[in-house]
């Protein structure tokens, strides 16, 4: 398997003479399915938005598909990179279906009407995410996990090669989040899309995962197999706190 992603001696910094990261080295191959696990100001989020090119590394280089991600335009970017961040406001009036809608801007023209692909690859999203129900409602009407739901749906009618998650189980019940993790995990397998997500919850996302990465103060502490990576020494190491692992029971196939 080739790297999809791919970074080298990567810095970032939001004040001079400070960075999250540095001299950062990470390689995600086509096709995984893994999981940035850390505290607060680890540098996951920080590291999510340079993997995607919304922000640009003080130094070094992100690679996509062996491309310097800098070198795409925003609509190149958008063809290969789809992300759905923590935020879930949007200060238009729009519906459900028009904020899925826009996840195909990234393969038309927002001024050219959209084609039976369109239509149907965005029926197939919000099917997905269970949203059909509510698609003429206001997005802004909707409960927070509602809306969690939706932006989903719109980076998956992107159709893209690589999706970035930051915290999407965050607003999600436990039976929605179950539901979104399955269908991360479907979506990786038969679609063949590589998939990054962040988060907080160690249990959830871990027992779908082929891979974590754990990272404290702006480094990787460890990388691999959920069941070797995630310990009661690292619980301890990392988020400074005593744990014990009861059992570990994962849940990779649907």
């Amino acid at each position: 398997m080739k790297h999809i992603i791919k970074t080298t001696n990567l810095a970032f910094g939001y004040r001079r003479n400070s960075n999250i990261l540095e001299n950062f080295n990470i390689e995600i191959l086509e096709g995984e399915l893994i999981g940035l696990l850390g505290p607060n100001g680890a540098g996951k989020s920080t590291l999510l938005r340079l993997l995607s090119g919304f922000f640009k590394p003080s130094s070094g280089t992100v690679y996509a598909n062996g491309i310097d991600i800098a070198s795409l335009s925003h609509k190149k970017r958008a063809e290969l990179i789809a992300v759905v961040s923590q935020d879930v406001f949007s200060i238009m009036p729009y519906t459900v279906r028009q904020i899925v809608e826009m996840g195909r801007f990234a393969r038309v023209s927002r001024f050219v009407p959209l084609g039976k692909q369109d239509i149907d690859a965005v029926n197939a999203a919000m099917n997905d995410l269970d949203i059909l129900p509510f698609a003429e409602r206001q997005f802004n009407e909707l409960s927070g996990g509602e809306k969690q739901r939706v932006k989903i749906a719109a980076a998956i009618a992107q159709q893209p090669k690589i999706l970035f998650l930051d915290e999407p189980t965050s607003q999600l019940d436990i039976g929605h989040s179950i539901n979104l993790m399955q269908l991360i995990q479907k979506l990786n397998r038969t679609a063949n899309i590589t998939i990054a997500i962040v988060s907080h919850d160690i249990q959830l996302v871990s027992s779908f995962l082929n891979r974590v990465i754990i990272l404290k103060d702006g480094k990787v502490v460890d990388d691999g197999d959920p069941e070797k990576v995630i310990t009661g020494k690292m619980i301890h190491e990392v988020y400074n706190c005593d744990s014990e692992i009861l059992y570990f029971r994962a849940k990779r196939s649907i």
